[in-house]
């Protein structure tokens, strides 16, 4: 399996099928609407100095995109979609490894990044657990799914330092006593 990435210029009428073409379960918007998808490209949130999107591409087929942004704040996050016919073959954590070491090498500036997902994605959080992120944040029923459930987030970060080292450094929850 080869699994590369390339990254997102102005091909908006490929990225407008893929976000269309599948349903994205743990997303807010499970099914985009192609409008608002179009916009927000006018709008450069797809590529910016603040916002950088990358095509996943196994055996030379886009398969998945992901989207790093916050690129000017002090801690970027990150958005990854995978088609629902390519999940579980280990593609998401060649692709996280890969953002980590994107964002680590080319913003120097950057000491951590983070990743929010629901409770109930287990998927996401085995490849953040791979990745050696730390689950850091528990939010009690604070994302809402277009189900009309309101689920719990997690969060979760990881260090330069600790990419680096490829160690997870655990902190004590219970820091202060009541």
């Amino acid at each position: 399996m080869k699994i590369y990435f390339e990254e997102f210029i102005d091909e908006i009428d490929e990225l407008i099928e893929f976000l269309t073409s599948d349903t994205w379960q743990f997303h807010g918007t499970p099914n985009p609407n192609p409008e608002i998808i179009r916009k927000s490209y006018e709008n450069n949130y797809y590529r910016s100095d603040d916002s950088k999107t990358f095509w996943i591409i196994k055996d030379d087929v886009k398969v998945g995109m992901m989207r790093v942004f916050d690129l000017e704040d002090g801690t970027p996050l990150f958005d990854i979609r995978i088609a629902s016919k390519y999940k579980g073959l280990g593609i998401g954590t060649i692709a996280v490894n890969y953002l980590l070491e994107y964002v680590f090498n080319n913003y120097q500036d950057k000491n951590r990044v983070e990743a929010f997902t629901r409770q109930d994605n287990y998927a996401m959080r085995t490849v953040l657990n791979k990745c050696n992120f730390l689950k850091e944040a528990h939010h009690r029923k604070s994302w809402s799914g277009s189900d009309g459930i309101i689920y719990d987030a997690v969060g979760y970060g990881i260090t330069k330092e600790d990419w680096q080292a490829g160690i997870k450094t655990p902190f004590v929850w219970d820091d202060f006593k009541y």
